[in-house]
């Protein structure tokens, strides 16, 4: 596991890095969109985004002129992302359904503190479907056997809604959640992990979250892809 070793785990809000074919590991969850957009422009992406995340993660910072990001190619997109402009950790989700390559959202959040989901208008507009689920159970057996976007963050697993605290899940319970979430990570085309400084504790509790969660995902990530190669 020398990704592991390679990571960075001081807060840089500019980081992130494929660790293993199409799984990204990330700072701030900004930078999701730009690793589906990187996976877009070589391969047909998935049109069903899944996201497991403490925050819905879904303002819309578009919704005054939508053609500027319609139009946006890849170099003018990275820019905007390390100015923050416009692209942050919590509107990185509405561009993808502006660009038009996401029509279904399905969700499994815990925060309370601001509305549920995407704006209705943003849905209505682009014709895209969006699921709330409160159980996991009930998002995978929604998703079945399509193909997805995997987005993780990492501060799912913090119950402190403390800026640098953390109040942790139990090891058990986040191996537990990785583990039942398999088939997300088996019909994920491409995942993308959010470490969320401050979001996911301490800097040691998100250091400890990203090296206890990050190699069970890559291992049933390869695990299910040498099977799929083995039966070619």
């Amino acid at each position: 596991m020398d990704y592991i070793n390679n990571m960075n785990f001081t807060n840089n809000e500019e980081y992130f890095e494929e660790i293993y074919p199409n799984i990204w590991i990330m700072d701030n969850h900004k930078w999701s969109l730009y690793c589906w957009e990187q996976y877009r422009e070589e391969n047909d992406i998935p049109s069903i985004l899944v996201h497991l995340d403490y925050h819905w993660d879904a303002i819309n910072d578009y919704h005054e002129d939508e053609s500027i990001i319609k139009k946006m190619n890849l170099v003018t997109m990275k820019d905007v992302l390390i100015k923050e402009d416009y692209i942050r950790k919590d509107s990185f989700i509405a561009p993808s359904i502006i660009r038009g390559y996401i029509n279904r959202v399905d969700f499994h959040c815990f925060q309370t503190d601001t509305e549920i989901g995407l704006d209705e208008s943003l849905l209505a507009n682009y014709n895209v479907e969006q699921n709330i689920h409160d159980k996991i159970g009930d998002l995978i057996n929604s998703i079945g056997n399509k193909k997805i976007i995997l987005d993780l963050d990492l501060d799912i697993f913090n119950k402190s809604d403390n800026f640098l605290e953390g109040d942790l899940w139990s090891e058990e319970e986040i191996k537990n959640y990785i583990y039942k979430i398999t088939p997300l990570i088996e019909q994920a085309k491409v995942i993308t992990i959010a470490m969320s400084y401050g979001f996911s504790g301490s800097d040691q509790g998100r250091e400890y979250l990203t090296k206890l969660v990050t190699p069970i995902i890559v291992d049933i990530s390869g695990k299910y892809n040498k099977s799929l190669e083995r039966n070619i």
